[in-house]
């Protein structure tokens, strides 16, 4: 699943989930979980919802890392690098450092899309399991 996002006004990036998202994520970021994290961004998210418009300072670094990932992605149209990828990671080599690179990128506008955006994926892997039951004795 892609979507272009608007990230900062006159500035859109196309962001990509996929089943390759958590491998890749895994690839960026030795020693993350990437369902881990987006499962407490999910949480985060949902409670603050009903509390208040507030983001504890991890939750804020589980977006970043995630809207790198799903931008990274969104460079290529498949697993294989590209040449746009590798140029992508050698400017911006940490997460912190293309966050940076914009002028405003609200965590309240950007993130209930990147998350729409990964549930839609989900959605469209879970249809794509095959069920039939298997034959009598097997």
């Amino acid at each position: 699943m892609q979507k272009v996002i608007e990230v900062e006004e006159g500035r859109s990036l196309n962001f990509k989930a996929s089943a390759y998202s958590p491998i890749m994520y895994n690839r960026l970021f030795p020693g993350r979980d990437f369902l881990k994290d987006m499962d407490a961004l999910k949480n985060s998210h949902d409670d603050e919802k009903e509390e208040s418009d507030t983001f504890k300072m991890s939750d804020y670094e589980h977006f970043v890392r995630i809207a790198f990932l799903f931008a990274y992605q969104g460079l290529a149209p498949g697993v294989l690098q590209t040449q746009e990828q590798k140029d992508f990671l050698a400017k911006y080599p940490d997460p912190w450092e293309w966050v940076d690179s914009f002028n405003t990128f609200s965590i309240y506008e950007i993130l209930p899309q990147i998350m729409d955006l990964w549930y839609q994926n989900e959605r469209k892997i879970a249809k794509g399991k095959n069920r039939i039951p298997a034959p009598p004795g097997k």
